[in-house]
């Protein structure tokens, strides 16, 4: 039993490097719904957080920026009704796509 806890443990690590993009940001926005209305608070701070803590400058700069609108979220509903999930969604648009820039760099360099 524990050689085949000491196999499969191995296994699974190679498994799980192989998938996804290597970036946890990139990751954790995968189970992030398209409109940032229907995405909880929760998921949003962490993605957020990885975005934040990302290698990726632009991936890095997209996280920061989100979390700084998430900790304005009363200020931007002041203003107009709404506007807070525009610019939510503004964000989420913008790091998707410097995901999407990330994993077509990363398969030009294979």
């Amino acid at each position: 039993m524990r050689t085949v806890r000491a196999l499969l443990v191995p296994a699974v690590l190679v498994l799980s490097a192989c998938g996804g993009s290597g970036e946890r940001a990139c990751d954790l926005l995968e189970d992030v719904p398209d409109r940032a209305g229907q995405a909880s608070v929760e998921q949003l701070e962490e993605v957020a957080e990885a975005a934040g803590e990302s290698e990726s400058a632009e991936i890095r700069d997209v996280g920061e920026q989100l979390s700084g609108n998430l900790t304005r979220r009363e200020v931007f509903e002041r203003l107009a009704t709404g506007s807070f999930l525009d610019v939510i969604q503004a964000n989420l648009d913008e790091l998707r796509r410097a995901c999407r820039d990330l994993e077509a760099t990363d398969a030009g360099s294979t």
